[in-house]
């Protein structure tokens, strides 16, 4: 120490301590970092509703029941002639959409697939590529998104086991390394 009581800056000992606390302020800037930002990649590469709604993301716009402008009225009116719906069923085909696009039109392609007697949407979309002579290229897309989406999935499990394993190492070569993080 120097004689106003501050540690030297060049001992070895305030260097060593320097350097872990960096050490650990970026480890835990990288663990917030994946804790922020990791559970938004899972979700896009996970679904427990089948292939079609993984390929959704999660959107919201939040406009409907708390915005009824003249425009929410006039496409309600417009749904309610259209498709000749009561007034509180347009109002749900509607709020349905402004609550999430995609997951609505998914639906609808779902259901309109199914009216044509297919099991489920893609089987719908291949079984109507067939017909115009295009299934095969249908099928070669589909088998690429889903080989992209397990590369993406994985590379993040990867990211995620070395994290884990990074802390672990850093744990067991020096247990109170880990109280910086407290302070």
């Amino acid at each position: 120490e120097s004689s106003r009581g501050r540690p030297l800056t060049n001992s070895p000992l305030h260097t060593q301590d320097t350097r872990k606390k960096k050490k650990m302020k970026c480890s835990l800037l990288l663990a917030l970092l994946v804790a922020v930002v990791g559970p938004t990649f899972t979700a896009a590469f996970t679904s427990t509703k089948g292939f079609s709604a993984a390929l959704v993301p999660k959107t919201r716009l939040n406009a409907g029941p708390l915005f009824k402008g003249k425009d929410y009225e006039r496409v309600v009116e417009n749904i309610m002639v259209t498709k000749n719906l009561s007034r509180e069923d347009a109002e749900k085909d509607y709020n349905a959409y402004l609550e999430n696009p995609n997951n609505y039109a998914l639906s609808k392609g779902e259901a309109y697939y199914r009216g044509l007697g297919y099991s489920s949407l893609m089987e719908g979309v291949i079984g109507e590529a067939e017909k115009e002579g295009k299934g095969d290229e249908v099928r070669e897309r589909m088998a690429e998104f889903k080989k992209q989406s397990q590369i993406k999935g994985l590379s993040v499990i990867s990211v995620f086991l070395v994290l884990f394993f990074y802390f672990k190492i850093q744990y067991d070569n020096d247990p109170t390394s880990l109280t910086y993080i407290a302070h």
